[in-house]
């Protein structure tokens, strides 16, 4: 048998290596890729943990609903879907919005991208795109410029042509657009032509919604949260930040006329609602959005965000199964400084991500893509981009957008 005494120096060598190995992850500072994207260690699993069963506590307590100014983390702002889908008011903040979204596409490779974010001072920051597979990417004049001046008697999200009206909550809404579009047809030696265009169309769902304050899996946010420096002014900057956001997937039918020819349209979208008193463009570093539905009418919406400051890496999202059922996203197994950290959205790549327990491959084809500058001074560049998916081998269609911090002002 060992002696004693060399039982006691290899017990010894291993309390001390395990020691060193808890101050190190206790103490020093939290390694990070390129710079920015946080590595985990025990101290943050220590955190989740905690976090994760604060949210949980936070959700049991919540009763349904807190209010705006209480809501997220697990509690939503109301259950009154009304109060939930109506012209939120922007108060004094010179940062507040109030902002609407339908994306998505269809399996005949018809693609569309309304939204209309609220500002002061009359100013709605709207993107109009649209790709017609014989045709192109038609966008609105102004674009690729965001920003738009309401004219008197404009109000809501209604402003050069667009027009975006609630009819039912969370069941019905109006569409329409008159004016120019811009065509820019597939090739870099095509030269933009501009089309009078009308759209009359209306969004239909029968789906829950998915509330992004209360229905996120808290193992998800409290991983995002544990990745971030813990102090005071930290837990008041993500206060201040939240927005109360929830998302639907449902259908936009209607009318599409491009000068004298008219075509019915059917596409499968995903729409959400964001209010908040505060969305700085300048504090967003970048993200990665994808929305989907298959063959089979699995539908879903996932991606990463990275806001250093709050959520360096916030992993999110949800799915629809073709039986309805929603489910949070559990993991998003998609590496954003492996993927386009330089500022070139990549075209073909796959990525993983778990919900309802399940893991889904993703595959991703970009077919056409157009770019987008919000800010006053350009702080930020959004990228629509259209695609078809491969998920778990399911054929699959539906809008991608990728977002990157511009430094270089508007150009």
């Amino acid at each position: 048998s060992l002696p004693r005494s060399f039982i006691r120096m290899f017990y010894s060598f291993v309390f001390c290596a395990l020691f060193i190995y808890i101050l190190y992850q206790l103490v020093f500072p939290r390694l990070e890729r390129r710079g920015i994207y946080p590595l985990g260690n025990l101290r943050t699993t220590f955190k989740q943990y905690l976090l994760y069963a604060i949210i949980r506590i936070r959700k049991w307590r919540s009763g349904g609903e807190r209010g705006n100014a209480a809501a997220g983390y697990g509690v939503k702002s109301t259950c009154d879907v009304s109060k939930l889908e109506r012209i939120q008011d922007l108060g004094s903040s010179p940062l507040a919005i109030d902002a609407v979204l339908f994306t998505g596409g269809s399996d005949d490779g018809t693609y569309v991208v309304l939204s209309a974010a609220r500002r002061q001072n009359g100013i709605v920051q709207c993107i109009f795109v649209l790709y017609v597979p014989e045709l192109g990417v038609l966008h609105h004049p102004i674009n690729p410029d965001t920003t738009m001046i309401q004219k008197s008697g404009e109000f809501g999200w209604r402003v050069e042509g667009i027009d975006i009206q609630p009819v039912e909550p969370m069941r019905r809404w109006r569409l329409s657009y008159s004016g120019d579009m811009i065509l820019r047809q597939s090739g870099e030696d095509s030269i933009p032509t501009i089309h009078h265009v009308e759209l009359d169309a209306v969004y239909t769902s029968d789906l829950d919604y998915f509330d992004f304050d209360s229905d996120m899996e808290p193992m998800v946010i409290a991983r995002a949260m544990s990745l971030e420096p813990w102090d005071r002014e930290y837990f008041n900057r993500i206060r201040a930040a939240h927005q109360n956001h929830y998302e639907q997937f449902g259908k936009v039918s209607g009318t599409l006329r491009i000068d004298e020819d008219y075509r019915e349209i059917s596409v499968d979208v995903m729409r959400d609602h964001t209010h908040g008193s505060s969305r700085d463009w300048s504090l967003m570093h970048r993200y990665a959005l994808h929305n989907f539905t298959t063959s089979s009418g699995l539908r879903g919406f996932l991606g990463v965000i990275s806001q250093p400051g709050t959520f360096t890496s916030l992993e999110l999202g949800y799915i629809y199964t073709p039986d309805k059922r929603k489910h949070p996203v559990q993991e998003v197994d998609l590496p954003l400084w492996r993927l386009g950290e330089g500022g070139q959205d990549p075209s073909d790549y796959g990525f993983r991500f778990k919900a309802g327990d399940k893991w889904y491959m993703v595959q991703v084809k970009v077919i056409e893509r157009k770019e987008f500058m919000f800010g006053e001074d350009w702080e930020a560049r959004v990228i629509e981009r259209f695609c078809r998916y491969k998920i778990n081998d399911e054929e699959a269609w539906g809008v991608s957008e990728w977002e990157y911090r511009h430094r270089e002002g508007r150009s």
